[in-house]
C-alpha cells in the first residue's frame, strides 16, 4: 500500500477499516510535512502508515504536523502510536491555530462539533475528513451531531469559490467515490448532503 498522488502536494493512503477503508493523507511541503489523520489502530501505523511513508522516501521523523480532522477512532486511533515513534510531531486539532505554506484548518462542524478540514489554497483543495457525508457509507449512515451546524458548513462551502476540489476520507454514497472535483461536482455533493440529513 502506498500514498497515491491526489493533487499538487497531497497524497492519499487507503487504510483498511472493517470492510471499508479510511484515508490518511500526507501533504509534502518544504516548510514541513503534514499528516492528516492516523487511521484506527496502533497496528495500522505499523503495518500501513510507516511502510507507506518509507515507500514515499519519508520516515515518521520527517512528519512535522499531524492534523486530526476529528476525534473518532477511525481517524485518530493511531495517535498514541504515532507519538511513540515521533514525540516531536505537532498535533493539530479543532480550535488550534494552524497555517503553513498556504495550508490552513477549515472548520466543518456538523458530523461532530470538533470536525475540521485542511484547505490547501495552492490547489483549492479541501480535505474534509467526515465533514461532508452524503448518505454515509455501508452500515454507517450519515452521522450528524448537529444538523444546524452541518447545514451552516454546507452553506459556507457552497459560497466559498476558492474550494475547487474536495477529498473525502471514505467513498460516500451516493457518489461511491472519495472526491468531488470541480465546482459542478461540489455543488452536486452539497445538494446530496442536504438531501440525506
Amino acid at each position: 500500500m502506498t500514498f497515491q498522488k491526489e493533487i499538487g502536494d497531497i497524497y492519499r493512503l487507503k487504510v483498511p477499516f472493517e470492510n471499508l477503508y479510511t484515508s490518511v493523507f500526507i501533504i509534502k511541503k518544504p516548510v514541513g510535512n503534514v499528516l492528516v489523520d492516523c487511521a484506527t489502530y496502533d497496528s495500522d501505523v505499523d503495518e500501513y502508515i510507516l511502510p507507506a511513508l518509507k515507500r514515499a522516501s519519508l520516515s515518521i521523523s520527517d512528519v512535522d504536523y499531524l492534523v486530526l480532522t476529528h476525534a473518532h477512532g477511525d481517524h485518530a486511533g493511531g495517535l498514541k502510536r504515532i507519538l511513540h515513534y515521533n514525540s516531536n510531531i505537532k498535533v493539530v486539532k479543532s480550535g488550534d491555530e494552524f497555517s503553513i505554506d498556504a495550508i490552513r484548518l477549515y472548520a466543518l462542524k456538523g458530523h461532530t462539533l470538533d470536525c475540521v478540514g485542511v484547505f490547501d489554497e495552492s490547489t483549492g483543495t479541501l480535505i474534509s475528513g467526515d465533514g461532508l457525508q452524503g448518505a454515509g457509507i455501508g452500515k454507517y449512515r450519515c452521522s450528524i451531531t448537529s444538523k444546524e451546524e452541518y447545514l451552516k458548513t454546507i452553506e459556507k462551502i457552497d459560497k466559498d469559490d476558492k474550494i475547487e476540489n474536495i477529498l473525502f476520507s471514505h467513498a460516500y454514497e451516493p457518489w461511491y467515490k472519495d472526491y468531488a472535483k470541480g465546482r459542478e461536482q461540489i455543488k452536486q455533493c452539497l445538494k446530496d448532503c442536504k438531501n440525506y440529513i
